[in-house]
């Protein structure tokens, strides 16, 4: 077993390496995106305001929804707008705000929606990412025929629980993030998120994962997918989870669940995965010292930056023409360093995380909320993606997607035809 990182590792944040990104076109890959849509009545003369990553993979959602439900404002998260992609969507005649930060978007950005809101003449539906409206919807409310909020990420519900555990929301929120068809997406990310770790870590910092120890905090969705995907790089995995149970589970698995304090004094790599602050100001004395934080969370939520920033002495050590930020935090009490990945926000964001046909899989189901909330005009509060209409958009993938289940003798399978087909005989 490795005891840590090589010795050129540390030496390696100085270094220059030149960083190229290039742009991908997914054009006609959201098949089933494309059958929906197409397939898709707005008898009510809906608008959309779409807040989401702009990457390159996003432009044809946007382009499909708009074909149904106008898209009236764009709205980019502050840490995953690609600028050419923003250019782009602005080329082909698209409104995109990009604000300044993740906290303008929580305390300000209501304004500016509300502003255009007031502005508009039809029914109009909100499809976020993240759970910024969440303490907004008194506001959103009184904006003549506002129809509701579509939510697609766990950190995002969780905020309209929290603002709906104070007052009850005053618009629908319909949520995908807890759905079987979101979870096909959440067994991705952490892949996602390794691969753009180790790809930081062999062009930026001259190594590898193998026999590295690796911890993960928070086992969820996302949390066991990394770890998976750490395992598979031949890294030394521990876990730790707030919850007791999910601790059993990951000993269970083979996994080696640590108390945090022991984790983050013997890991060093760790990954956020719990969607909420995992790191705080009283873990600074445990951190292994030269160790490397990296979220797969969303936001900046995993690691207490600013409480970071009182203590430490804090360092830009971002190689020249690298493609990744590494700050680098030094306490100074101890003197002891760590070194957090892209500011603390998802790492995946590096590199374009979601791709291929399961991107298809989860702008389906976006699309999919949209139109319920369309369609059926739920009473305020949050309401959860039906069981039959992620079905509906798991058959059309299975025949669009998979050649075993796109041929004419599959139609005929049972699983066109669940949950009927249950009672078959």
């Amino acid at each position: 077993m490795r005891a840590g990182l090589p010795s050129t590792f540390l030496s390696n944040l100085e270094a220059e390496g030149p960083f190229e990104r290039r742009s991908i076109d997914i054009t006609g890959q959201l098949k089933v995106l494309n059958e929906l849509a197409r397939g898709t009545q707005n008898p009510s003369g809906y608008h959309s305001i779409i807040l989401q990553h702009i990457l390159p993979t996003t432009v044809e959602y946007i382009q499909q929804v708009h074909s149904v439900y106008p898209i009236d404002l764009i709205i980019a998260i502050t840490y995953s707008a690609d600028p050419e992609t923003v250019q782009l969507l602005k080329s082909k005649g698209f409104t995109v705000l990009v604000p300044p930060s993740i906290d303008y978007m929580l305390n300000d950005l209501w304004k500016d929606v509300t502003r255009v809101l007031g502005e508009l003449r039809h029914p109009t539906i909100i499809q976020e990412v993240g759970g910024y409206f969440a303490n907004w919807t008194d506001e959103l409310a009184k904006c003549e025929g506002f129809g509701g909020c579509v939510e697609d990420t766990k950190n995002g519900l969780w905020r309209y629980q929290a603002a709906a555990a104070k007052k009850p929301l005053s618009v629908p929120v319909l949520s995908m993030a807890d759905t079987p068809l979101k979870r096909v997406e959440d067994s991705l990310i952490g892949d996602a998120c390794v691969y753009s770790l180790e790809k930081v870590m062999r062009s930026q910092l001259a190594s590898i994962l193998d026999g590295v120890r690796c911890g993960v905090v928070g086992w969820g969705n996302i949390g066991k997918s990394v770890a998976l995907a750490f395992h598979g790089r031949n890294a030394v995995v521990s876990i730790y989870d707030i919850n007791p149970v999910v601790d059993m589970l990951a000993y269970g698995r083979g996994l080696f669940p640590l108390p945090l304090a022991q984790l983050l004094a013997e890991s060093d790599i760790v990954m956020g995965c719990s969607g909420r602050c995992s790191i705080r100001v009283a873990d600074l004395p445990n951190i292994k010292d030269g160790a490397i934080l990296a979220s797969a969370s969303s936001k900046d939520i995993e690691f207490d930056l600013v409480g970071f920033a009182q203590l430490c002495d804090v360092t830009d050590v971002t190689p020249a023409g690298a493609h990744c930020p590494i700050t680098k935090y030094q306490i100074k009490t101890s003197g002891k360093s760590f070194y957090i990945l892209d500011h603390g926000t998802p790492i995946d964001f590096l590199d374009m995380p979601l791709q291929g046909a399961i991107l298809d899989c989860t702008c389906s189901e976006l699309f999919v909320c949209i139109r319920e909330l369309a369609s059926s005009k739920p009473q305020p509060g949050i309401v959860e993606l039906t069981d039959d209409l992620q079905t509906l958009v798991a058959q059309k993938w299975l025949r669009l997607h998979s050649e075993a289940f796109g041929g004419s003798d599959a139609e005929k399978d049972k699983v066109f035809y669940y949950p009927e087909s249950w009672n078959w005989q």
